[in-house]
């Protein structure tokens, strides 16, 4: 059924089918769950985060007084209800959500502001209780606003642009609180509803601003919900799409609102599909459709998806920087052509996620090997007569791989945000009993940072601002800013704090590293399914090394409440400290803060105006290493050094079309054929091996697709595999055991 049926009177809709022949992208990627613990044969719709779950609008019975049917549409009135989440990341079995709103009417959509503190809903025209008609017989809908003071919702006040002859609904609130998006058939659009925006200025609401033909058309423009970074999400029926409503998004630059972009598929469907909600790191987020296999009318689902929305759907927008590489002979000091240049980013491989690549280093000591996801198609190139590779790299954190027969390679982390200009490296010839492929244990490499912003490594593979300094990691910075070795802050008495988001070379006391895979919704503290992955492994870490002492921090951006955000971080921090404990590690041993908007990494401090991305900067996760007996050196590798054997190996979660492997069998031995960070690639290898007859698969864990080759009861079986791989087919492949 048309979710507006029990809102405004029955539409004459002519929904515009376009045939979509080939899956998208973003279906592939994506992997949605219907929440059958929420839904019923009724309808449940219009999700909202609040407080470790959700708040969604239902035709299940409130209470008994609010068993009310409503005859147009033959089920009860809509009521809200609340549904908080399990440890395991599911929903709870939904309970009515502040009893004291509910009324013998509609209630509908609803949205909050950032602090949770103050609410808008919908509910039909109501005055001293009674429903209040308007001309032509209908009772139509308004926005009214709440506050929370207490356990209670109170000061329930009708907004000041509602009218008696049209309906105003669907409100989503700014992360801001000074702007307000809902839909209305107000006298003066395009026709049906559209979109329409009020502001917030000095305590008073401006008259809604109609958002325009880009985004609205002469059918229906319903369920807005603004993102955190401006980015509007809704439903229409006017747009090309895949039938009923679809889901589309548009961004406003300058004032104007782009065309909209079409979700795609599994976000739509052939039938109606609204209500969509997004967290801040746009990878997990709740919609509503009346798609087939429903368990009702209309139905909610979850999503996560693994790459993040934009990227998906190819609407991220980043900012790129072009370095050049000069390559040379250490010896000789001759520039060197034909080197090989290549890169992965490492943005997502932070420690905690990358502990499952990390295995312990014989028995001389404290050493961890990284095993970086390097596969055939890195990207990258040779370098030209004059040793140069210029390299455009969108902003964030690499390693980029220096290779040339004959020489010791070399891995360096670059930053995009600390380089400018050329980078000089040289290469060495390789020495006797000397770990090729070492991040760190090259003594002859030579790399300095010049006055034109290059950089090079010194003989001992640290990096000096050219001065003849210590030797510790620095920056050129103009503040003098210093960043040591470990990657935590230093204050030069300016102020300006900063942090090294490459990946530490060394472990020890005061060692600070991010955890950017844990993300939270919004107004939220609970675990979160996607961010139990790194937490396993920094689990796995600390059982491993028992030596080690943490502190667990919580930041939040600036925005909101100074009191609410320290209290929401320390939450946050809480629950992370708490899994941590329920996976074996002594509660000594963790500290959990939350620092609120304490400690801000930028300056985007109450009152700025800053880009969500620049918020984002300053919400993270964060362990610092507190105590420990030996410092832990970390080197580099690539998969060429990967051990036969890797003990402990999970697959991870499935999608559609990634999935944890069981084969045949339940064998003790899995032969994986390549581990990628990209999607498309793993696609590639994974097809190759079908078209071997192979009954490969890809199993996704967190930001990598793993290409599982077969699992083996016989360890034998399993290496057979491996060199059969190697010798016919030449595709490097190991065992996990």
């Amino acid at each position: 059924m048309k979710i507006f049926t029990f809102l405004i009177p029955m539409l004459s809709l002519l929904f515009v089918n376009v045939a979509f022949a080939q899956p998208s992208a973003s279906e592939k990627k994506v992997f949605m769950t219907n929440e059958a613990t929420i839904n019923s044969e009724g309808l449940e719709y219009s999700p909202a985060f609040l407080e470790d779950g959700i708040v969604f609008i239902s035709t299940k019975t409130a209470a008994k007084r609010f068993k009310i049917k409503d005859t147009r549409i033959g089920k009860n009135i809509m009521s809200i209800f609340q549904a908080q989440r399990e440890e395991n990341g599911l929903l709870k079995t939904p309970v009515p959500f502040a009893i004291e709103l509910l009324s013998t009417v509609h209630e509908g959509p609803l949205t909050f502001d950032r602090t949770a503190d103050n609410m808008f809903f919908t509910r039909n025209n109501i005055k001293n209780g009674k429903k209040r008609k308007a001309k032509d017989g209908i009772v139509k809908l308004k926005i009214y606003s709440a506050e929370k003071i207490g356990d209670d919702w109170k000061n329930i006040e009708e907004l000041p642009f509602n009218d008696n002859e049209s309906s105003a609904m669907h409100p989503s609130i700014s992360i801001e609180g000074d702007a307000l998006y809902f839909a209305s058939d107000r006298p003066g659009g395009f026709g049906g509803m559209d979109i329409y925006v009020a502001f917030r200025r000095g305590g008073v609401w401006s008259e809604p601003e109609n958002l325009g033909a880009a985004v609205n058309t002469e059918s229906d423009e319903v369920f807005p919900f603004i993102h955190a970074d401006g980015t509007l999400y809704f439903s229409s029926s006017g747009h090309s799409g895949f039938g009923g409503l679809d889901l589309f998004s548009s961004r406003n630059n300058g004032g104007v609102w782009n065309s909209p972009v079409n979700l795609a598929t599994p976000f739509n469907s052939e039938n109606d599909d609204f209500g969509f909600i997004i967290d801040r790191d746009k990878k997990n987020g709740y919609l509503s459709s009346n798609r087939n296999g429903g368990r009702g009318g209309d139905d909610i689902y979850s999503f996560y998806v693994f790459e993040g929305l934009d990227k998906t759907l190819g609407t991220e927008v980043k900012e790129s920087k072009t370095l050049t590489f000069l390559i040379s002979d250490l010896e000789t000091g001759t520039m060197m052509e034909n080197a090989k240049v290549s890169y992965t980013d490492i943005d997502n491989l932070t420690f905690s996620n990358a502990i499952n690549a990390i295995s312990q280093e014989g028995s001389e000591g404290e050493d961890l090997i990284l095993r970086m996801p390097l596969d055939d198609n890195a990207p990258g190139g040779l370098t030209d007569s004059f040793g140069k590779f210029p390299l455009t790299l969108e902003s964030g954190n690499y390693v980029v791989i220096i290779e040339k027969e004959g020489f010791e390679s070399q891995q360096i982390i670059v930053n995009t945000s600390n380089e400018e200009g050329e980078i000089f490296i040289s290469l060495d010839k390789p020495r006797p009993n000397e770990d090729n492929g070492s991040m760190a244990g090259n003594e002859d490499s030579s790399t300095t940072t010049n006055d034109d912003g290059s950089t090079s490594t010194n003989s001992d593979g640290s990096s000096t601002d050219g001065s003849g300094t210590d030797g510790t990691n620095s920056t050129n910075n103009t503040d003098d800013t210093f960043i040591d070795d470990g990657g935590e802050y230093v204050d030069d008495g300016t102020g300006i704090e900063t942090v090294d988001d490459a990946f530490p070379s060394t472990i020890r006391e005061g060692t600070v590293f991010q955890l950017p895979n844990i993300y939270y919704n919004f107004n939220d503290a609970s675990i979160r399914p996607d961010a139990k992955i790194d937490l396993d492994a920094l689990a796995s870490f600390l059982n491993s090394y028992t030596d080690i002492e943490i502190e667990l921090s919580s930041h939040t951006d600036s925005r909101g409440g100074t009191r609410y955000n320290r209290k929401l971080s320390q939450k946050r921090a809480n629950s992370a400290v708490e899994y941590l404990i329920s996976r074996g590690v002594d509660s000594y041993r963790l500290e959990p803060i939350g620092y609120g908007e304490g400690q801000l990494r930028n300056h985007c401090s109450d009152g700025v105006d800053c880009s969500e991305v620049e918020h984002q900067y300053n919400r993270r996760t964060e362990v610092k290493i507190t105590k420990m007996n030996q410092e832990i050196n970390i080197r580099f590798v690539t998969d060429d050094d990967a051990p036969i054997t890797v003990d402990n190996y999970d697959s991870g979660s499935s999608s559609s079309s990634t999935s944890s492997y069981s084969g045949s069998g339940s064998g003790d031995y899995t032969v994986v054929a390549g581990v990628f960070k990209d999607f498309d690639n793993a696609v590639t290898r994974n097809e190759k091996l079908q078209s071997l007859g192979y009954a490969s698969e890809i199993a996704n864990r967190s930001e990598t697709y793993t290409i599982v080759v077969g699992v083996y009861s016989d360890f034998q079986d399993a290496m057979s595999a491996v060199q059969t791989l190697k010798s016919e087919y030449q595709i490097r492949s190991f065992i996990k055991r």
